[in-house]
């Protein structure tokens, strides 16, 4: 058995191991829980990111069990025509949080209906209405980015990165933009590069470097930007998607 945590020199074999043990634990309980005891950081990670949208630790535990239920959802779903389990998980994990973190902020919103039997008031209450849905979608889509960019910047501090050291190193001139997006474009099809970062939080520059050819040196000099963008690019904000050079 391969451990997630395992050396990230061996990570090749730990994907095909991960892969291999996701179709095991479809039909094997005693897999299932030791491979859901793995990523158990990896979605507690994944569900702390939206701690700030909810009151109480119940809240907390609630969207945890809908995590774990979205890993079984993936388990016994998965198979090699969907490319390595982890990105495909990842995938399912992150639209039943959503989805659940979303509902939870609904029941918090106390809505009245109107009560009016007059024929007047009730076309004056449709015309409100429709008016009022297209101003509840500008809202909602407003909404939804402020719990991105919140999420964001709570991902960002894990390691170790704030706004403000973003814009610091964000790449000025058109070349170096242009090797960040040949960096970052690169890195996001590796789905090796991409579980090393999200379940081992560190970026495998040599790993970058030898798939690019571009030296380390250079990754290095941009690596907070690359860091912020493969985030990004990792499938989990829609909104912030349109603001990355890729």
């Amino acid at each position: 058995m391969v451990n997630v945590n395992v050396n990230a020199e061996d990570s090749s074999l730990e994907i095909s191991e991960i892969d291999h043990r996701a179709r095991i634990a479809a039909d094997n309980n005693e897999e299932f829980e030791r491979l859901l005891r793995e990523f158990k950081p990896f979605l507690k990670a994944r569900v702390s990111r939206f701690s700030g949208y909810w009151d109480s630790l119940d809240t907390f535990d609630d969207i945890m069990n809908v995590s774990y239920l979205a890993f079984y959802e993936a388990v016994k779903n998965y198979n090699s025509d969907k490319g390595h389990f982890f990105p495909f998980m990842r995938t399912i994990v992150h639209m039943r949080i959503v989805d659940s973190v979303r509902k939870s902020q609904a029941k918090n919103i106390a809505t009245t209906p109107l009560e009016n039997d007059d024929e007047d008031s009730s076309r004056q209450t449709d015309a409100i209405d429709s008016v009022s849905m297209d101003v509840y979608r500008k809202e909602q889509s407003q909404q939804d980015l402020v719990i991105e960019i919140e999420s964001y910047k709570q991902e960002l501090a894990k390691w170790g990165i704030t706004m403000d050291a973003l814009v610091t190193h964000s790449p000025k001139h058109t070349k170096l933009k242009a090797t960040c997006r040949q960096i970052i474009d690169a890195a996001a099809d590796s789905e090796e590069i991409m579980q090393i970062m999200l379940t081992k939080y560190y970026l495998p520059v040599k790993k970058i470097s030898d798939l690019t050819k571009i030296p380390s040196k250079i990754i290095e000099r941009v690596r907070i930007f690359i860091i912020a963008s493969l985030l990004i690019r990792a499938g989990d904000y829609e909104y912030l998607k349109n603001y990355t050079m890729g």
